[in-house]
């Protein structure tokens, strides 16, 4: 494939990935934020259009992937933006006020239905187990896929995923105590 082929399958490619790329990003940033991200997601993969996938399934895992990379660039920029703010503020002033949740989760034990307390323990899970569950249940890949966007195995996303959804689902238990374990049995066997 020459270089005029590689220009026009990335623009085909662009036209019908662009609004996958932009949910996916959606789903993980802010609204500016995802812009710039699928901005930097498509500059990365003109610069590196030679490595881009035959397959057109492959090539949008592969745009997933430098999605991944974009956003996580873009949280360790934010970090090191806020840990400088902090810095500053510190020398300006004795008491900074405290930084806000960046998922929204102010208090998780003010969590009142279930998706306050999904949204509450998936706050509280690291940045892999989010990122996993997310892939698994937000964006609906497969295993297979999970494991082309992150670069791993697929042995390696089994036990990933089963680890962390046993993580989440101690955070929920834990998140809800008093939920009565005869009423949980007695809806089951419905």
């Amino acid at each position: 494939m020459n270089a005029d082929e590689r220009s026009e399958r990335l623009e085909q490619l662009f036209r019908q990935t662009f609004r996958r790329v932009m949910a996916y990003c959606l789903r993980r940033a802010s609204e500016a934020a995802a812009h710039d991200a699928v901005a930097e997601v498509y500059a990365v993969a003109w610069r590196k259009r030679r490595q881009l996938p035959a397959d057109d399934e492959e090539a949008v895992l592969w745009l997933l992937g430098i999605a991944r990379r974009v956003l996580a660039n873009q949280a360790r920029s934010q970090r090191r933006w806020a840990r400088l703010l902090m810095r500053v503020a510190e020398r300006a002033e004795p008491d900074p006020p405290p930084a806000a949740d960046p998922y929204g989760a102010e208090d998780a034990g003010d969590a009142g239905d279930a998706g306050d307390g999904l949204a509450a323990a998936l706050a509280q899970a690291s940045d892999a187990d989010r990122e996993l569950l997310r892939l698994a249940y937000w964006d609906d890949l497969s295993r297979g896929d999970i494991a082309t966007v992150l670069g791993i195995s697929v042995g390696a996303v089994d036990t990933r995923l089963h680890r962390a959804r046993q993580r989440l689902r101690q955070r929920l238990a834990s998140a809800n105590p008093h939920q009565d374990p005869a009423k949980e049995k007695d809806h089951a066997e419905r």
